[in-house]
C-alpha cells in the first residue's frame, strides 16, 4: 500500500489549474498553512489577484502546449526551486456534446490537458519530488467509470489517467529511487466551477445550484491527501455511482444504451459479409493482418491502414490471393498531418460497415527513465488517433447505421501494467471511450465491441515482452481473429478471448492487489533482471 503524507509546515506545493475553481480554492487553503506555493495556469498575471498571484508564485503556462513541462522546469530553475513536497495535478478541460460534432482541435486539447500534461509533468518533476515524503495527487472524476455519451472524450481521458496512475503506483513502489514517493488518485463529483460553462454545458439543465462549491470540494480533497489510500472518491453518493460504473459496467451500459435506443430506427443488419466494407488500422501485421484476412475471406472489402509499405504490399498480395477486394492507405497515426490526410482519403471511400481500431505500439521500461517523446507516441497511436478517426468518420457520415465499431484494448485494463504505465493509460482510456460510444451510437444501431486480448503470438508481443520463453502458449493471431469475428457477428459488447485470460481478468477485479503483484513479478521484475 502506498504511504500517505501528513501536511508539514512550509512545504512546497505545486498546483496546476490554480487560477479558478478547485485549484484556486486549494491554493488558498495551502497558503493559509504557510506553504510555499507554485501556481500554474493559463491566464495572464494581469487578470489575477495581485495580492495572491505574484511573479515568484505564479507560472503562466498553457498545458495543451507540447513544451509545457520544459517551460515549467525553466521557471523553477530560474527561481532555484529544487524540491517539491506536494504536486497536485488539477488542471482539466471538458466538452459536452455529440461525438460527431466535437472538433479535432478540441479532442486534441482534452487529451493534451487532461492526460498528456499530467504524464509529462510527472516525468519532468519526479526528480524534484521529496524522496522521503513527496506526494503526487491526480484529480480525476466520478464520471470516469460511466458511459457518458456527450462526454465521451472527457471520460476517456480521465479513465486513462486512472490507468496511468495505477500502473505507475506499482512501479514506483518497487523503485529504490522513488519508492517513498506516494501517488494518489482523487475523484470529485460535479462541482460549481467555470469548467462546465467553458465545456458547452447548460448550467440550467445540470441543476448547477445543487453542486457543491469549489471551496467545499477543495477541503475534502485536502483531507483526502492526508490519508494513505491510493484512490479516493469524494462523497457517499459519488462513491456509489463510481463503483457502480466500475464494477457493474455491463448493467450500467445496458441501461443507458436502452434508454438512448428508444429513439433508434429498427435495425437493418445485413445477413452476410457480401458487399460490406471493413476498415482496419494496423492491418499489415499481427492481429490486424489476421483480421483483414478473416474478413476478406467472409466477403468484406478491406480498407487497411498501416505505416509500413513493405508489409502493406505483402498483406495486399495475400488478400488478393483470396480473391478479396483490398486497398491500403499508408499513414503514421502518430503524425497529425498524416491523420488529416487520412481523413481526407477516407472521405472518398465507401461507407464503413465495420471499423476496427487495432493499431497499437508500446514502450516498456521504467517510466522515469524512458524518453517522453517515445511514450507520447504510444498515446498518439493507441488513444488519440482512434478518437479523432471515429469522430471524423461520424462527422462525414461514413459509418453505416447498422454496423459495428471494434476497439482492441488490452488485458492490462483489468490487471494493470507496471513498466508500461502510458500503454496501460491508452488502453484504459480506449475501453472507456468505447463504453461511451456504445451509448452515443445507440440511435443508429451501431454496436461497439471492446476486445481485451492477453498475450498473442505476434512480433509486437515478442518485441515488448521481457520473457518470450513461453511464446508458443500465446494465442495465435488467426485464432484471435476468428473469435473476434464470431463475437462481432453475435453483436457482443465485450470479448476477453481465452479461458485463462477471462480468469485472470476476474481475478484482477476481485483481488486487485494480488493481480498487481502477479503483474509486477511477470513484467517489472523481469525488466529489472530479477
Amino acid at each position: 500500500m502506498m504511504r500517505g503524507r501528513q501536511p508539514i509546515l512550509r512545504q512546497t506545493v505545486l498546483i496546476t489549474g490554480a487560477t479558478d475553481g478547485i485549484g484556486l480554492a486549494l491554493a488558498r487553503r495551502y497558503a493559509a498553512q504557510k506553504a510555499r506555493l507554485i501556481l500554474v495556469g493559463r491566464r495572464s498575471l494581469e487578470e489575477l489577484d495581485p495580492d495572491f498571484f505574484t511573479e515568484d508564485r505564479y507560472c503562466r503556462i498553457d498545458l495543451s502546449a507540447l513544451n509545457a513541462e520544459s517551460r515549467l522546469m525553466t521557471w523553477l530553475r530560474a527561481r532555484k526551486i529544487e524540491q517539491i513536497d506536494l504536486l497536485i495535478q488539477n488542471a482539466g478541460v471538458g466538452y459536452v456534446g455529440p461525438v460527431a460534432e466535437q472538433p479535432d482541435a478540441n479532442i486534441r486539447q482534452l487529451v493534451a490537458v487532461n492526460l498528456r500534461a499530467p504524464i509529462a509533468l510527472t516525468h519532468a518533476l519526479l526528480p524534484l519530488m521529496n524522496r522521503e515524503a513527496g506526494k503526487i495527487v491526480f484529480i480525476g472524476s466520478v464520471a470516469s467509470t460511466l458511459p457518458m455519451a456527450d462526454y465521451a472524450v472527457y471520460v476517456a481521458t480521465k479513465a486513462a489517467l486512472s490507468g496511468f496512475v495505477r500502473s505507475l503506483q506499482i512501479e514506483l513502489a518497487a523503485s529504490v529511487a522513488y519508492g517513498s514517493i506516494a501517488l494518489q488518485m482523487i475523484h470529485p463529483g460535479a462541482t460549481q466551477t467555470g469548467m462546465h460553462a467553458k465545456s458547452g454545458a447548460d448550467p440550467a439543465e445540470m441543476t448547477w445550484e445543487k453542486f457543491p462549491p469549489a471551496a467545499k470540494v477543495a477541503a475534502q480533497i485536502e483531507r483526502a491527501i492526508c490519508q494513505k489510500r491510493r484512490s479516493r472518491v469524494l462523497g457517499f453518493v459519488n462513491s456509489l455511482v463510481y463503483r457502480g460504473g466500475k464494477y457493474l459496467p455491463r448493467l450500467v451500459d445496458a441501461a443507458m444504451h436502452q434508454n438512448a435506443r428508444r429513439k433508434a430506427t429498427p435495425p437493418t443488419r445485413k445477413e452476410t459479409g457480401a458487399g460490406k466494407h471493413c476498415m482496419i488500422t494496423g492491418a499489415a501485421d499481427g492481429i490486424g493482418k489476421a483480421l483483414a484476412l478473416r474478413y476478406a475471406a467472409a466477403g468484406y472489402a478491406i480498407t487497411g491502414i498501416d505505416f509500413d509499405a513493405a508489409r502493406v504490399e505483402q498483406t495486399e498480395a495475400e488478400i488478393a490471393a483470396l480473391g478479396g477486394d483490398v486497398a491500403f492507405l499508408i499513414a503514421d497515426l502518430a503524425d497529425a498531418a498524416a491523420l488529416q490526410r487520412l481523413e481526407e482519403a477516407l472521405a472518398l471511400r465507401p461507407a464503413i460497415d465495420l471499423l476496427i481500431h487495432n493499431a497499437g505500439i508500446n514502450a516498456v521500461g521504467h517510466f522515469a527513465q524512458m524518453d517522453l517523446p517515445r511514450q507520447e507516441a504510444v498515446l498518439a497511436v493507441n488513444f488519440t488517433a482512434p478518437l479523432l478517426l471515429t469522430s471524423a468518420l461520424l462527422r462525414m457520415e461514413k459509418l453505416a447505421a447498422d454496423g459495428s465499431v471494434l476497439f482492441v484494448s488490452s488485458l492490462s485494463h483489468f490487471v494493470s501494467y507496471p513498466s508500461a504505465a502510458v500503454y496501460a493509460a491508452s488502453k484504459d482510456g480506449l475501453a472507456q471511450y468505447a463504453r461511451a460510444l456504445y451509448v452515443a451510437l445507440a440511435t443508429r444501431n451501431i454496436n461497439v465491441l471492446t476486445i481485451f486480448p492477453g498475450p498473442t503470438r505476434t512480433a509486437h508481443a515478442r518485441r515488448y515482452s521481457p520473457d518470450n520463453s513461453r511464446e508458443n502458449r500465446r494465442m495465435a493471431p488467426a485464432v484471435l481473429a476468428e473469435r473476434i469475428f464470431q463475437a462481432e457477428e453475435q453483436r457482443k459488447r465485450v470479448l476477453i478471448p481465452g479461458f485463462g485470460n477471462r480468469l485472470f481478468a476476474l481475478g484482477g477485479r476481485l483481488f486487485p492487489r494480488a493481480a498487481e503483484w502477479a503483474m509486477r513479478r511477470a513484467l517489472l521484475d523481469k525488466v529489472e533482471g530479477k
